[in-house]
């Protein structure tokens, strides 16, 4: 498979491109025809097209790279990894803040055939050594910051001190006289099928999933959101999601490759500063969960005098909220509002809503992307349900992962043999195929767009030695949507652990967003008809 700089066209990227019906995933599947191969071949056009324009500004140092730049440390980063005696298949980890150097990683990774793994800064070192365990990582590459966690982490994975490498350096400049060559992906084994990186994403049971990510569903991916984005050399596209999560690559780094546009690299510890750097490098697309536009429409400069540039606003996670979208209408009244549903399975999105739209449907999430089609079905009969019956949700179309790494029972429950994906999630759609979020079927607390799941929470509070038995739901929060409630029942003759002691207990285990914001001592749990707990009576007790 070989880069393919002539088959994209701007008809392509229209509103109204091209959609054909093709084969994915064992059942019909609607594509863009006209695509790319791979995520190196949108590179690789992009550098014929473009070699001058600066593709990443880093915030944090201010450093910037054009997109030849981008090219050569891509090229010299793969030297890097075969030197390694790495092949395709096998696995890189990446724990460090957003930077060119991050989204070079991942461009290599696809470049070589193998396999990047993203660690979130949010999860303690135990979770990330399970990951590079369950994925097999042979090298793992770090930025200052991430290095201490990440060499417990390693060393707990297995790993040899040699194996834990700088980001930076790896990803750097290369030697001059480097020359950026077209991948010949064949010659890897690669295919549009292959998987270049993986995110995990934790089910109900509490283990980890490697939700693959793979070059077919990337670009079309990429090709929905440009659809709608309509980047442009000289915009700016603000990645404010860690690169190892799916929107970040997906939402930014690919649809600005398309277009010619440039990414800033930012970690904001707080939205005030993001939003001076929306200000200051004259962001054209910003995407954030719902609850840290909240915060950012505290600061006065979140407004259309502030963000002449800011086209396009969107946010995922869940549906506009009536203040919010009121607050971001009276804020930025030229710009156009985006509400993105999707998951890491989907590549990031799968229902779009967005200008006038969000008016006339308030609450929806939108309606399926030309790629990709929404039913709601009985989750016990799988039957089809009739518009405006609650159900739950499927998917399925040309971003649907091809399922879970080294999990084939996972992959079987979430994907049918006709391409439909399980979400979990409970919906209904209207009569104009909107699609609105009811509920969670796989009880996951949703606390500022970090997926928090209750089965994880309630398998390390039980470890507690004062806790017999927990339960764990969302409760509602007026910032971050959601937050953290956990019922719990000590253990016999055990003192009463304080709220601040449960919290740490589950942050050293987790992460701060699976911590609980309230905790409740009760004599036992309600249980349903057959025994298990019933956690709609928890959730009425909260209301």
């Amino acid at each position: 498979m070989t880069a393919d700089t002539a088959v994209l066209t701007e008809a392509d990227l229209e509103p109204g491109g091209p959609v054909s019906t093709e084969t994915w995933l064992g059942g019909p599947a609607l594509s863009y025809p006209n695509r790319p191969t791979s995520i190196v071949a949108v590179l690789d056009r992009a550098v014929r097209a473009w070699p001058d324009a600066v593709l990443g500004i880093d915030v944090a140092t201010g450093a910037s790279a054009t997109y030849r730049d981008v090219a050569l440390r891509v090229e010299a980063t793969a030297r890097a990894i075969r030197s390694r005696g790495l092949v395709p298949g096998n696995t890189i980890a990446v724990a460090a803040g957003n930077s060119t150097g991050y989204a070079v990683a991942v461009l290599a990774a696809a470049r070589t055939g193998t396999v990047l793994v993203g660690l979130a800064s949010r999860l303690a070192p135990a979770q990330w050594a399970f990951m590079m365990r369950h994925s097999g990582v042979r090298w793992a590459l770090t930025d200052v910051a991430h290095a201490p966690a990440m060499r417990e982490a390693a060393t707990a994975a297995g790993l040899s001190d040699d194996a834990v490498g700088d980001l930076g350096a790896a990803t750097g400049d290369p030697a001059e006289g480097w020359r950026w060559t077209p991948s010949e992906l064949t010659d890897l084994g690669v295919d549009e099928a292959t998987t270049y990186q993986v995110v995990y994403t934790s089910g109900t049971t509490g283990r980890p999933k490697a939700s693959q990510v793979v070059h077919r569903a990337s670009i079309h991916s990429a090709i929905s959101y440009q659809r709608v984005l309509r980047l442009r050399q000289g915009e700016t596209t603000a990645v404010l999601f860690s690169l190892g999560y799916i929107s970040a690559v997906h939402a930014h780094l690919l649809p600005a490759m398309l277009g010619g546009a440039r990414c800033l690299f930012l970690d904001p510890t707080h939205p005030r500063s993001w939003v001076q750097a929306l200000e200051e490098h004259d962001v054209t697309w910003a995407y954030a969960v719902p609850s840290w536009w909240l915060l950012a429409l505290r600061d006065g400069r979140l407004d259309a005098e502030h963000l002449p540039h800011l086209r396009v606003a969107g946010a995922g996670g869940s549906a506009f909220t009536p203040p919010l979208l009121a607050g971001l209408r009276e804020r930025l009244p030229r710009t156009t509002l985006l509400n993105v549903y999707g998951l890491s399975e989907t590549h990031s999105p799968a229902t779009l809503l967005t200008g006038d739209e969000l008016a006339d449907h308030p609450g929806s999430v939108g309606r399926a992307l030309p790629c990709m089609e929404v039913a709601v079905r009985d989750g016990e009969t799988l039957a089809d349900l009739p518009r405006g019956q609650p159900g739950e949700v499927f998917l399925r179309g040309s971003l649907v992962t091809t399922g879970y790494a080294r999990d084939p029972d996972a992959t079987a429950a979430a994907i049918d043999g006709q391409g439909w994906f399980r979400t979990g999630d409970v919906g209904r759609l209207d009569g104009a195929g909107y699609l609105y979020l009811l509920d969670r079927a796989k009880d996951m607390v949703n606390r500022a767009g970090v997926k928090v799941y209750s089965a994880e929470v309630e398998h390390v509070l039980d470890a507690h030695p004062a806790i017999a038995e927990s339960a764990v739901v969302a409760a509602p929060d007026p910032v971050s949507g959601e937050k953290v409630a956990a019922f719990v029942v000590l253990a016999e003759g055990a003192d009463q652990p304080t709220v601040p002691d449960l919290r740490r207990w589950v942050r050293e285990r987790l992460s701060e967003a699976a911590a609980p914001s309230v905790v409740t001592v009760v004599d036992e749990l309600p249980r349903g008809g057959t025994g298990k707990t019933d956690k709609r009576a928890l959730r009425a007790r909260l209301v």
